[in-house]
């Protein structure tokens, strides 16, 4: 049977629209507006995990935050579906289970205990970790729970050796401003939930049905942030996962750096469901992904669509769930014997070696397998990645449809294939080979996905590609997945440690946002100031609403990452040493425009006290007489530059003499003088 059949329970993974526009033009991302997003029933929410910044891990005494680079020990396990409460298989745990992998997870002592191998039971909670997760929830305004319960999340992939996630819910039903001017947008952003959950494996390599697994990251706390799917185009997909992030990192008390935030994605439009892209690292990624996704789904819906104008019944799909498909069924034939001798190198290989090639033939599928779904990608990858995936067939390619032409094999071959199995062609054939065992689940996971494509989007958790397309990764997962962890007892949260907790909040973005624009920085510049790292010395400075607040922030927005670009690790100082130069500047001893080299000058270089720095730039009596002397040093070269005209001997000019009067002497006063010098000599 099909794995997306319709289920009332998960009647909120569809979009509430079931009226796709099947005409709609497939557009690129730069292409596309708000309207036309809207035209399209887009709509996306986002799953948001940050890890903590705790000394050890969740439920153990390990240390967080530390990465294995020695190999004390191998585990070898292998995972078996168990029922719920309700006596039900999770799908999902379902689909891992006929991968048959082998899980290999490689063990440093130094940062893993039997816990993590599921030898002993969890140790208590982490409290620094539970006391964080308060905190992010009260910046995300939700109610909080007074008792934390922990449940098991089933995971049969590997990625946690127990086999479940343990995960608590913290807190529900909040919101945040979601303020981006440039987009039109001022509006709540709604959060679901915020739930404490133990972080899994580090996937090592991947390859058939063997998975490898560091378990060093294995346990540390994080937390997930869910949002109402309300992000209605793809670059508020974008604003929104950094106003969650930055939510959380608000509290100094996070994990940065590589794998310690990632974002999934669920994405729906108009007539399609809930797609659940995983384990997004960079916001930059975002709109790409869920822009590819929407038309992919658009164009699995008009291929649904098609299929039903054809009139294809779903039992005319059906396999026996054991066995071998094509000792069982006319669907799928073992045709090794007639493409014996092809000069298609696979084929010819896998028969050499002794493997098997299986045709299955889909009714009426012909020419729906080369339909585009995503750019440079066509509809038969759908079915090669669930093959991929489930099948563990390793060899490329393992697969070959009858919609390619003039490729692989003959149509001579071709024709022999539908004699076979009695196709037409209006039919079309799809040839699998590799073992015998996963051929066999090869043919039944084409003839799945086949069944999948009655019903338009089938319910799937997909991987992110870097160009922007994604590929099946398991099944989307149910509530039979759930249930309760009956391990840990329950944690009364006392109501000391949430007072305690909310009388010391941090500054939300959003009210810091406002403070930034209250001082005159235009919205671009305040957001950018809200999420640097250096945001504390510009609040150290104590700066008041006008241009000097303004001329700050732009020179720490161009000096300090001007330092990072140029190899230099620009070291943040403390307000103390920076004050001294915005008071010469307001009491006029530094001008303004050596703000920046002033300042740049005190942060990259650490070990010279800073009044000797701003010696440098401060103005001096003798500043005319020295301009008197540079002036009548180029005077000779500013004539000859003339010739080509004032201003680009000018600009010439200001090039070789405001770098020594930075700070010094006014820039116009400098123009005026070399115009003078200009002037006198050209016509003596």
């Amino acid at each position: 049977m099909s794995n997306t059949s319709a289920d009332p329970r998960f009647a909120t993974d569809f979009n509430p629209r079931t009226d796709p526009p099947l005409d709609f033009t497939d557009k690129s991302l730069g292409e596309m507006t708000a309207d036309d997003y809207r035209a399209l029933g887009f709509m996306c929410g986002l799953e948001v995990h940050q890890q903590i910044l705790t000394r050890g891990k969740l439920f153990c005494r390990c240390p967080a935050g530390r990465r294995a680079h020695e190999l004390d020990a191998e585990v070898l396990r292998h995972m078996r579906p168990t029922l719920s409460e309700l006596g039900e298989y999770d799908g999902t745990a379902l689909m891992e289970f006929k991968t048959k992998k082998e899980i290999v997870y490689l063990l440093e002592r130094e940062s893993v205990c039997t816990y993590e191998i599921d030898d002993t039971p969890p140790f208590e909670i982490d409290e620094e970790a539970v006391k964080t997760s308060i905190e992010v929830a009260s910046l995300f305004n939700l109610n909080l729970v007074s008792e934390l319960h922990v449940m098991r999340k089933q995971y049969l992939d590997g990625s946690i050796p127990t086999g479940f996630q343990r995960t608590a819910m913290i807190g529900l039903s909040g919101s945040i401003p979601f303020r981006v001017p440039e987009l039109g947008v001022d509006r709540e952003l709604r959060i679901r939930q915020l739930s404490l959950e133990e972080d899994s494996c580090r996937e090592v390599s991947d390859v058939g049905h063997r998975i490898t697994f560091w378990t060093d990251r294995l346990g540390t706390p994080l937390t997930e942030a869910v949002t109402e799917p309300e992000l209605l185009t793809p670059l508020e997909v974008f604003a929104g996962a950094h106003l969650v992030a930055r939510t959380a990192q608000i509290t100094g008390k996070v994990r940065r750096g590589p794998g310690a935030a990632r974002q999934d994605t669920n994405v729906s439009v108009a007539g399609g469901r809930r797609t659940e892209i995983k384990g997004v690292q960079h916001h930059s990624a975002l709109p790409l992904l869920v822009h590819v996704e929407a038309f992919r789904q658009l164009n699995l819906l008009r291929v649904k669509a098609e299929l039903k104008h054809r009139g294809v019944p779903s039992e005319m799909l059906q396999l026996p769930v054991k066995g071998l498909p094509w000792e069982l069924s006319p669907l799928v034939a073992d045709v090794g014997d007639a493409l014996r001798g092809v000069d298609f190198g696979p084929i010819r290989d896998a028969l050499e070696t002794g493997q098997t090639v299986a045709c299955v033939r889909l009714p009426t599928f012909a020419g729906l397998l080369a339909h585009t779904t995503q750019p440079g990608v066509t509809f038969a990858r759908e079915f090669a990645e669930r093959v991929r995936v489930i099948s563990c067939l390793t060899a490329r390619p393992f697969m070959i449809h009858s919609d390619v032409k003039d490729y692989g094999i003959s149509s001579t071959k071709w024709r022999q294939l539908r004699q076979r199995l009695h196709a037409n062609k209006w039919d079309a054939l799809m040839v699998v080979w590799g073992p015998t065992a996963d051929v066999a689940t090869a043919a039944r996971e084409i003839c799945n996905r086949a069944q999948d494509a009655l019903a338009g989007v089938p319910a799937e958790t997909r991987q992110a590609f870097v160009d922007g397309t994604t590929g099946f990764e398991r099944i989307l997962p149910g509530a039979d997945r759930m249930y309760p962890d009956t391990d840990t007892p329950p944690l009364r949260i006392p109501n000391q440690w949430v007072a305690d907790i909310q009388s010391d909040l941090p500054e939300r973005p959003w009210n810091r946002l406002l403070r930034y624009e209250a001082l005159g920085l235009s919205p671009a510049l305040a957001r950018s100031l809200e999420q640097a790292s250096w945001s504390f010395l510009f609040d150290g400075l104590g700066l008041h609403e006008g241009a000097l607040a303004r001329r700050v922030a732009f020179a720490l927005e161009r000096c300090l990452p001007y330092l990072r670009r140029s190899g230099v690790d620009p070291w943040l100082p403390a307000a103390m040493r920076v004050r001294p130069l915005i008071e010469a500047v307001e009491n006029q001893r530094v001008r303004v425009e050596a703000l920046e080299a002033c300042l740049c000058a005190l942060v990259s270089e650490p070990d010279v006290q800073s009044d000797k720095i701003l010696a440098r730039f401060m103005i001096k009596k003798d500043e005319p007489a020295k301009l008197e002397v540079l002036a009548d040093q180029i005077g000779e070269r500013l004539v000859e530059i003339g010739a080509k005209g004032e201003d680009v001997a000018l600009r010439w000019a200001m090039g070789q003499v405001m770098p020594h009067m930075l700070g010094r002497m006014s820039p116009a006063v400098v123009e005026g003088k070399l115009k003078e010098v200009l002037a006198a000599r050209s016509h003596p």
